[in-house]
């Protein structure tokens, strides 16, 4: 029986466990201050106000945070499961800020062997060649330009296969229905930031957006890293909303950062193929 463990950020995550049929599992965290079904490691921790906190401003920092309890996948049915979850990177006074944050899909949560920086977290300078037998699908959001791994952006949304070489990149932006065109998102902004991730299949769709905007329809450097709210559900029909008013302020630095370059896309789509395999 194949063990699957979703992660968000680097990450908070899920046991997926294959069975013959899939029953729904469903979550909302509107704060951390439950911490039952939490697994913190490395810097990741949950702050007295209920942010769950993933790294902070000291150098080289890594945090994860899986979620406990086992959700069940079908090996008849293809996968299928919806995320959405709130995120804030806040750099640190007189810096550019981290390198990102990113939500992963593996069949381990050992991440012992992961580095930081370029990272995420997730991979290692060894895993740069895409390699099946890791299984490893992440949907990062990157602040640092590493054409070695494919980014073509230093401030964007990416998705990889077993490898830091992301196999489709767009620069941070969502759709404004009130401007009528594309609007750039600054992610070291140290402002809170919607992700949505939906999988069916071997279809992966991505989307973000500013906190009170509706979802779109079509090394050095360092960051405190918070993710305020998440809510997972197996079934794309029933994901609860998060309520954004009961989420918990991000405390933001007083520091001014650069503002970064913005090449502007509505959202990431790309097939994925063979990644259960």
């Amino acid at each position: 029986m194949a063990r699957w463990l979703l992660h968000i950020l680097i990450i908070t995550s899920l046991h997926l466990i294959s069975l013959s049929s899939q029953h729904e599992t469903r979550f909302v965290y509107e704060n951390f201050l439950d911490q039952e079904d939490l697994y913190l490691d490395a810097s990741a921790k949950v702050v007295p106000s209920g942010l769950l906190q993933l790294t902070n401003t000291s150098m080289n920092q890594i945090g994860h945070a899986f979620y406990k309890k086992p959700v069940e996948l079908s090996s008849s049915k293809p996968l299928s499961f919806s995320t959405h979850f709130v995120c804030a990177l806040v750099p640190k006074k007189g810096h550019e800020g981290g390198h990102g944050i990113a939500f992963l899909v593996s069949p381990s949560r050992d991440f012992s062997h992961a580095e930081a920086t370029s990272y995420l977290g997730a991979f290692n300078a060894s895993a740069l060649e895409s390699s099946p037998s890791s299984h490893v699908l992440a949907v990062e959001l990157d602040t640092i330009w590493n054409p070695e791994f494919n980014d073509v952006f230093n401030n964007h949304v990416g998705i990889d296969v077993n490898s830091p070489v992301s196999v489709g990149v767009a620069s941070a932006s969502y759709y404004s229905d009130m401007k009528g065109k594309n609007e750039g998102i600054n992610l070291l902004s140290g402002k809170p930031i919607q992700v949505w991730v939906d999988c069916e299949g071997t279809v992966i769709n991505v989307a973000i957006a500013p906190l009170k905007v509706q979802k779109p329809t079509t090394g050095a450097a360092v960051s405190d890293q918070y993710i305020l709210g998440w809510s997972f559900s197996t079934d794309r029909g029933s994901l609860q909303r998060l309520d954004i008013s009961r989420l918990v302020e991000v405390p933001h630095s007083s520091a001014p950062h650069k503002k970064l370059p913005i090449i502007l896309l509505v959202c990431l789509s790309f097939v994925v193929l063979s990644l259960l395999a």
